[in-house]
């Protein structure tokens, strides 16, 4: 075994293709990557275990990222959420209001690799991520 642990990127979606292409992608980059198919689940597996990333949809079945995104800083305040959204508010209302419950920052599906890995990269090093109206 190596001599440091594999980072946990935990990726909560609806989207078994979302789900996979996360796990396709960061598995061979030496992440371990968890998955749970809706907010619910995702937050059950944050009150037992600690991530070094959290990626949150937005839209899903039986609890919804806000609410989602709200718990997990309840249960762990310094956990680093990137929230994504298939669809983008105009006014950016709701990413607003992700940045004030504490997410990180906010992507969009579909999402571009690039992204997803200079978004981990900086979180990882505990780089404050720059929103575009700042």
């Amino acid at each position: 075994m190596e001599g440091k642990l594999k980072k946990k990127i935990l990726i909560i979606d609806d989207e078994q293709g979302i789900r996979d292409l996360f796990r396709f992608m960061l598995e061979p980059q030496g992440f371990e990557v968890f998955t749970a198919n809706d907010g619910l689940e995702g937050v059950g597996m944050v009150r037992k275990d600690s991530y070094d990333i959290i990626f949150l949809d937005v839209h899903m079945p039986k609890m919804q990222g806000p609410e989602a995104l709200s718990i997990i800083k309840q249960v762990r305040p310094d956990q680093t959420v990137v929230i994504f959204s298939s669809s983008s508010d105009p006014n950016f209302a709701f990413e607003k209001k992700a940045k004030k419950l504490g997410a990180y920052t906010c992507l969009y599906k579909p999402v571009n690799i690039d992204d997803i890995m200079k978004t981990i990269e900086n979180a990882l090093a505990g780089n404050k991520e720059l929103s575009d109206d700042e």
